[in-house]
């Protein structure tokens, strides 16, 4: 990276910075002329680093000053909905302070958030449940607090597990096309016809696997798959 493309990146993370600052400023504003009617937590997830959570926090920030929630934590992460959640911290972490009943409520931009696998969000909805903490999805507009919010919160989930294994059977398709097409994935090969050459020069010389790799900077594996390939064109030529 150059020194202006350091420069650039600096000032795109004070800018994302100063947003931020502004966007929490703004967090239980209506406390000011108003007492909070419960207490809320906010989770936020992107499943890539590319991505932002700030929309998402603006949007959720509104809801709840809208209705006069007091939002006590934050919780977010760039991990994939597709994870449990023991392999979410942040998730994990708003599970915890659920069981100090440190919030009445969690607050999501949308169902897929907590989770794309109906699985895992069953699990989280069943637990929060058990705590007396329901939940509100924004997109969605759903709100646990109610028999037909909880029945609505799972019919949602379902169908986005489904969007999801849909995803899943459309890249493999996909792969396959490839791979008939003669596509190859993985890491490049370093075995070319110079290298299988000088490896078994090497082997004919009396010299060992070891030597060999040490010589060709290659593990003994590559040579030991170098004299097999060799060992095997040479067999299948005399045939």
């Amino acid at each position: 990276m150059t020194t202006g493309q350091k420069r650039i990146s600096i000032n795109r993370d004070i800018d994302a910075s100063m947003k931020r600052l502004v966007t929490v400023q703004r967090m239980n504003d209506f406390m000011d002329d108003a007492l909070p009617v419960l207490q809320v937590a906010c989770y936020l997830r992107v499943s890539t680093s590319a991505q932002t959570t700030e929309n998402q926090l603006i949007e959720l920030i509104d809801v709840c000053n809208r209705n006069k929630w007091q939002i006590t934590e934050v919780y977010e992460e760039t991990i994939s909905g597709t994870k449990g959640v023991d392999e979410r911290y942040e998730l994990n972490r708003m599970m915890h302070d659920a069981c100090q009943k440190k919030f009445d409520k969690v607050v999501v931009w949308s169902v897929d958030r907590l989770g794309r696998s109906m699985k895992h969000l069953v699990s989280v909805l069943s637990q929060l449940d058990d705590l007396n903490v329901d939940v509100f999805s924004y997109v969605q507009g759903i709100d646990t607090s109610t028999q037909f919010g909880k029945s609505m919160f799972q019919m949602v989930g379902i169908f986005a597990e489904l969007e999801n294994n849909m995803r899943k059977e459309r890249q493999s398709i996909g792969i396959k096309r490839a791979l008939d097409n003669g596509a190859k994935f993985g890491r490049k090969s370093i075995m070319n016809e110079e290298l299988i050459f000088k490896i078994n020069n090497l082997r004919e010389e009396g010299h060992s696997m070891r030597y060999i790799a040490k010589e060709c900077d290659v593990s003994t594996t590559i040579v030991q798959k170098a004299i097999k390939n060799t060992v095997r064109n040479t067999n299948s030529r005399v045939i």
